[in-house]
């Protein structure tokens, strides 16, 4: 096992139930993911609750993948146990390597919070957009180096954090914030997207704090400043 999938397994842990409710971003991503039916993929589906959620719609396969196999494990043990469950399946995925899935298969993929995490964004962009059907629909999530917030930290000589709560003295144990190893902008993203094929549809953010003072809204319609996180719905084009 290698040191990021000894991570991943242990902070397993920390992953909710397959069947709760969607919050936050997952819960705005929902709303983004414009097809209803066909082959759906989470790359990077955590405890699946995203794919458990879809299963309202008419998708024919609902496929997670993940680095963890604890949490792969857990999935399909749950989807076998209950006979009621959509038709989820999961899988460990190795070396970013979808090999399990033939070329222009995917009608729609969700990437929530993975890049920044992986060792070649570029690789796992290519390898979605090879699975990816033409005009199949990708929403990726990132953590946004440019938010105000981060910059503040910046020009005091802080440490912005973009993957944990915990203070950097503590990131041996906790992961270097929280393993991530990229950093990403609105701009880099879009460039990094375009070069891996992807057409960038509409951007938004997320987040809930001081939302009562209208900043809910700025985050949606000006995410590069205002929102910790981007989103991004993009389609491969036909």
């Amino acid at each position: 096992m290698g040191e990021l999938e000894d991570y991943y397994n242990k902070d397993a842990k920390r992953f909710w139930s397959l069947k709760r409710e969607l919050s936050g971003r997952d819960r705005d991503v929902f709303s983004y993911i414009k097809r209803k039916e066909g082959v759906f993929l989470d790359y990077g589906c955590g405890a699946g609750s995203l794919l458990y959620a879809l299963g309202s719609r008419k998708f024919e396969r609902l496929i997670g993948v993940d680095l963890s196999r604890v949490l792969v494990d857990s999935i399909n043990s749950q989807v076998n146990e209950d006979a009621n469950m959509p038709a989820i399946e999961a899988h460990v995925v190795v070396d970013d390597n979808l090999h399990f899935l033939e070329s222009e298969s995917v009608d729609s993929i969700a990437c929530l919070a993975v890049i920044e995490h992986v060792i070649n964004p570029y690789k796992t962009l290519d390898e979605l957009f090879r699975v990816s059907k033409p005009g199949g629909e990708l929403v990726l999530s990132v953590p946004n180096y440019a938010y105000l917030k981060h910059v503040f930290y910046l020009l005091f000589n802080k440490q912005p954090r973009t993957g944990t709560d915990r203070p950097v003295e503590e990131w041996r144990d906790a992961g270097w914030d929280g393993m991530h190893l990229h950093t990403f902008t609105k701009s880099s993203l879009e460039t990094l997207l375009n070069d891996c094929g992807w057409r960038v549809e509409f951007w938004c953010g997320s987040g809930t704090a001081f939302n009562f003072l209208g900043i809910g809204l700025l985050r949606k319609y000006f995410p590069s400043k205002w929102s910790g996180e981007l989103i991004v719905r993009c389609s491969k084009p036909s």
